[in-house]
């Protein structure tokens, strides 16, 4: 759904790719701190994070991205952080 899309082990996938839908214009970098993704730590995001031109969001699992219209709203009872480029 977002302009680039991520994988694990600190891939990014460019914009023109067919994997990122361009229809948001952020990144979403899930699973944060789980268990079974040891380099989804906040500091791994982080970096990754820093090569990518638009807002990034890091979430765990009960972490959700509403947007509607132009108003992006995180609704969480867990962590997430903003990157800002």
């Amino acid at each position: 759904m977002t302009s680039y899309g991520t994988t694990y082990g600190n891939h990014t996938l460019p914009a023109e790719t067919d994997k990122a839908l361009n229809l948001l214009n952020f990144a979403i970098h899930p699973h944060l701190d789980h268990e079974w993704f040891p380099n989804n730590s906040l500091a791994n995001i982080e970096k990754l994070a820093a090569t990518i031109p638009v807002p990034s969001y890091a979430i765990d699992d009960q972490t959700a991205i509403k947007v509607t219209d132009d108003t992006i709203e995180v609704i969480s009872e867990g962590n997430w952080k903003l990157f800002t480029p």
